[in-house]
């Protein structure tokens, strides 16, 4: 495809800086405001490589998703897609990951340009706290999106039916987040704490092996449904999915305001025919400080102007919507999308 004179341009230029030996890095101005914020103005050097590809010009564009079965990595992969119809020049790789800390970290070493995250991790890598303290992390808010939601889940005939049966049991608990934060805080909440049990920080399959070959009483792992492994699990071995009751849920959200209830339907699951009432929080799409801001625009114009081709990416993508894009959002907005929202009406 014949690359755009603005892609073009910044081919010539980095090029340019390539030869030149000197690297010109420039960030662009946040809104931090979901209403009324004004954008920053002015493009930034793209963060995203330029390639050139016989006489036109690919934009390579990387996104930090999560496991490789995971909604997120599926989720993404698929609205690559949908934003190369729209923009052939784009050349967009989902890279697999662990999760939300993992894809900040790549976006803090430059291995790829936008993420997923969870807004409490996004919050924390912004401002410079929690796993990130210390060292901030220039990112903006893209998008927000669908809720991720603990699925905590044991072998059908297991005798544990609450996070409070857990004492002296053996839990596989997903690497990040999830084991260095939401488990503590589910511990608690129950009176029980890390020393009572033994934890196996791990990924998603091999939290789903682990309890399919009982070398596991309790896997958890936070993601919206339907989770392929967890799935499988359910469909071979059989599992009960554990539920948090009102109390709990109460308590744990008024402490952690992230969180919020959340319901996994009845049928989602093999076997599982009756809702899970759960936690979540939302997952949102964001992009280091310097992304172009015509890249950011075109990403976040191809995802809204998409959202009837969504549902068949994953059941839950076309919640990366318009009514979701800024609701809760809790660092700088960045400017590019910001734009988009100022010109469909959702920020003025």
């Amino acid at each position: 495809a014949t690359a755009t004179p603005k892609v073009q341009h910044d081919i010539q230029k980095n090029l340019g800086m390539v030869l030149a030996g000197v690297c010109l890095l420039s960030a662009a101005g946040c809104s931090n405001q979901p209403v009324g914020a004004a954008s920053g103005g002015g493009g930034s050097t793209a963060a995203a490589e330029t390639q050139a590809s016989g006489g036109g010009g690919k934009v390579t564009i990387r996104i930090g998703g999560g496991p490789s079965s995971s909604a997120n990595y599926t989720t993404f992969a698929g609205i690559g897609n949908l934003i190369t119809q729209d923009h052939p020049d784009y050349l967009i790789n989902t890279e697999i990951s662990t999760g939300s800390q993992e894809n900040i970290r790549m976006i803090q070493s430059g291995t790829v340009q936008f993420g997923v995250a969870m807004t409490d991790v996004e919050e924390a890598a912004f401002k410079g706290t929690r796993e990130f303290e210390g060292s901030p992390v220039e990112i903006c808010h893209v998008m927000g999106g669908y809720t991720t939601m603990l699925h905590m889940f044991v072998p059908k005939d297991s005798d544990v039916n609450s996070i409070g049966d857990l004492k002296g049991k053996k839990l596989a608990v997903s690497k990040g987040a999830m084991a260095q934060y939401y488990m503590p805080i589910l511990l608690e909440a129950y009176g029980l704490t890390k020393d009572d049990v033994q934890i196996t920080e791990t990924a998603l399959q091999d939290i789903c092996d682990a309890v399919n070959d009982g070398n596991a009483d309790f896997g958890v792992h936070i993601t919206p449904f339907t989770s392929s492994p967890i799935a499988d699990l359910a469909a071979t071995k059989g599992i009960k999915l554990l539920s948090i009751d009102e109390e709990h849920i109460e308590k744990i959200s008024s402490e952690n305001p992230f969180f919020y209830k959340s319901v996994i339907p009845g049928g989602t699951y093999t076997g599982v025919d009756g809702d899970t009432v759960v936690l979540g929080t939302r997952n949102n799409l964001i992009c280091a400080k310097s992304v172009d801001d015509e890249i950011v625009y075109n990403v976040v114009k191809s995802i809204i102007e998409h959202h009837d081709d969504l549902a068949d990416v994953h059941p839950q993508a076309n919640q990366f919507n318009k009514e979701n894009a800024v609701e809760g959002a809790l660092i700088d907005i960045h400017p590019g999308a910001v734009k988009y929202y100022k010109e469909i009406g959702i920020m003025n």
